[in-house]
C-alpha cells in the first residue's frame, strides 16, 4: 500500500458511519497525514522497537526502512571533518536505530559504525583508534559526520533509514506491521480526537507486546 493509499483509506473511513461524528469532515490529507505519522510512530517505537530489543533481532527494524543513494561527502574546513545531509527526516530510536546502515554504494558488506556524538574525544585517545580503521558516523542535527578513518576515494555514500509518513512521496509503500492494519485506524482516530494514544495491542497476534 502506497502512502496515499492508505491516506485514502483512513478518509474512506472518516466518511462512514462508523466514524465518531466529531471527525466527519476533518479530513484533508495533510491533517490525516500527520495523525497517520503519530500512529505508526507510536507503533514502530512501542511495538516493533520494543519487540526487536526484547529479541535481539534488530534486522525486524530493516522492512520500515527506506534506501537513499548518491548522497554527496562534503567537508566542513573550519571543523575538518567530512560529513552528508541527512536525505530526510527519520524517526529516532535509541541508539540511533532509526538509521538502518550507512556504508559505500556498493560495500554494503562492509557499513559504518555508529558512536555516540560526544565520544570522539575518547576514541581519539584510544590505540584501538589507530589500530582498527573502522569507519564511524555520528548525527548532529540534519547532517551525519564522519571519522577521519573514511577513504579520500568514497564520495557518495548509501543510506538507510525509518522515515516517518509525512515524510515520505506519496506513491512510496509504506509498510504496516502484519495484523496491525485496524490499529492504525484505531489509532488515527484517537490522534484526531485529542486522546492519548494507548497500548497498541492486537488481538489476533499472541506475540504482540
Amino acid at each position: 500500500m502506497t502512502k496515499q493509499n492508505l491516506i485514502d483509506l483512513i478518509k474512506h473511513k472518516l466518511a462512514g458511519g462508523d466514524c465518531p461524528q466529531e471527525l466527519k469532515g476533518k479530513y484533508h490529507d495533510e491533517i490525516v497525514s500527520k495523525h497517520i505519522t503519530l500512529a505508526l510512530n507510536y507503533l514502530i517505537n512501542d511495538v516493533i522497537y520494543v519487540r526487536a530489543n526484547k529479541n535481539k533481532d534488530w534486522g525486524s527494524l530493516d522492512p520500515y526502512a527506506k534506501t537513499f543513494l548518491g548522497n554527496i561527502i562534503k567537508y566542513n574546513e573550519e571543523r575538518n571533518e567530512r560529513y552528508i545531509d541527512l536525505p530526510s527526516d527519520y524517526i529516532p530510536l535509541p541508539k540511533n536505530r532509526g538509521i538502518r546502515i550507512v556504508s559505500p554504494e556498493q560495500g554494503q558488506d562492509k557499513p559504518f559504525l555508529y558512536r555516540d556524538n560526544n565520544t570522539s574525544r575518547i576514541y581519539k585517545n584510544l590505540d584501538v583508534n589507530d589500530v582498527y580503521n573502522e569507519v564511524r558516523f555520528y548525527v548532529e542535527g540534519n547532517k551525519l559526520f564522519f571519522s577521519e578513518h573514511l577513504p579520500n576515494y568514497v564520495e557518495t555514500v548509501l543510506i538507510k533509514i525509518i522515515q516517518p509518513f509525512d515524510a515520505m512521496n506519496d506513491d512510496d509503500n509504506v509498510v504496516v506491521p502484519q495484523g496491525y492494519g485496524k490499529v492504525v485506524i484505531d489509532l488515527v482516530f484517537q490522534s484526531m480526537m485529542g486522546m492519548p494514544l494507548e497500548k497498541a495491542s492486537n488481538d489476533n497476534n499472541a506475540n504482540t507486546v
